[in-house]
């Protein structure tokens, strides 16, 4: 059950962009600065959504008074069961009254002046989706690297390479009438964004890369990624099953480009993250990983960006792709002396 418990009097009826926050025990100080470009400013042409899915450590009159600082449109609602992240992702949608949808985890931070660049874009160039370039830092607030889909120019972008690359949702700005009811998949606790952000890609007719930097992913050592236990780490596998059973016939060209993410990361990003732990070697459950990967794709060894990708080139890359865990560990272990 989903309860609107706030809604500020800067109402918009028609915005152009709808920003969803969805928030589980966030700290009012970083919720604040999650916000702040919207305390600073006023942006007559958007709202912000917060989504509350169950927190059961957030001061619910620190999080209003800090609402009512905002001069941009703001609404929060609060699920009385906790539902996880894609769940709360979802409960924004619905209720989101924008013609794009855009999305902000609340421990992360978007720069004001790249942002503008970003609803500057979607003023002058009209398109189904708006892609943006990302910033990781750690949490101190230095810059780790940059990262996204339009590096140098601002362009339209080839929607092959747009599903072959994209790994989570925060980098872009979708149309709302791409999403179904069930578009944001969260029975997984890690690969919820691929597996859902693909077929938004696929619907679209139209995707544009603007040059900006907007979004700041802070990478937190007790997040959900880096602390997740190595056997959910392999659950996804059951998003991909769920991502192949949502695409359709007239959607099989992108087969190459879905079958390369899960090489990506079935085979290669998550036994890294597992490999990396000094801890027992899962051998059966990194057996039974490459068995799905053999029944789901049968031909992933032609796969055409195996020559293509330059990740595919890099030693660390062959070695799990070719399930050498033993000497990647060896030769991992030996490069942290």
């Amino acid at each position: 059950m989903t309860q609107l418990v706030y809604t500020s009097q800067h109402y918009v009826e028609h915005p152009m962009l709808s920003l969803v926050v969805p928030v589980y025990n966030t700290s009012v100080s970083l919720l604040t600065r999650a916000l702040q470009p919207f305390i600073d400013q006023q942006y007559s042409d958007m709202e912000v959504i917060l989504v509350d899915d169950a927190s059961q450590y957030l001061d619910q009159r620190e999080v209003h008074a800090l609402l009512e600082r905002l001069k941009t449109s703001v609404s929060m609602f609060r699920h009385k069961r906790n539902g996880g992240q894609n769940a709360a992702r979802q409960t924004g949608v619905h209720n989101a009254k924008g013609q794009y949808i855009a999305f902000l985890d609340s421990d992360d931070y978007l720069d004001p002046y790249e942002f503008d660049k970003v609803l500057q874009a979607m003023h002058t160039v009209h398109a189904d989706i708006y892609g943006y370039n990302y910033i990781y830092i750690d949490g101190t607030g230095n810059e780790l690297f940059r990262h996204g889909m339009a590096m140098q120019n601002s362009e339209m972008l080839d929607k092959h390479e747009a599903v072959r690359k994209a790994a989570q949702l925060w980098p872009w700005v979708f149309a709302r009438d791409l999403f179904r009811a069930d578009s944001l998949y969260g029975e997984i606790p890690v690969g919820e964004d691929l597996v859902s952000v693909i077929p938004l890609l696929i619907r679209a007719s139209s995707i544009y890369g603007i040059n900006a930097y907007p979004y700041h992913y802070v990478c937190n050592p007790h997040s959900v990624m880096q602390t997740t236990s190595a056997m959910d780490r392999l659950r996804i596998t059951q998003g991909f099953d769920h991502l192949l059973a949502v695409l359709g016939p007239e959607e099989e060209e992108y087969l190459p480009e879905v079958e390369w993410q899960a090489i990506e990361h079935v085979l290669y990003w998550e036994p890294r993250h597992i490999l990396r732990d000094q801890g027992p070697l899962p051998r059966t459950e990194l057996r039974q990983i490459r068995d799905w990967m053999n029944r789901a794709f049968p031909q992933w060894r032609k796969n055409r960006y195996l020559t293509s990708d330059s990740l595919a080139h890099e030693m660390g890359f062959k070695l799990l792709v070719g399930g050498h865990y033993r000497t990647y560990r060896i030769i991992h272990s030996l490069r942290k002396k």
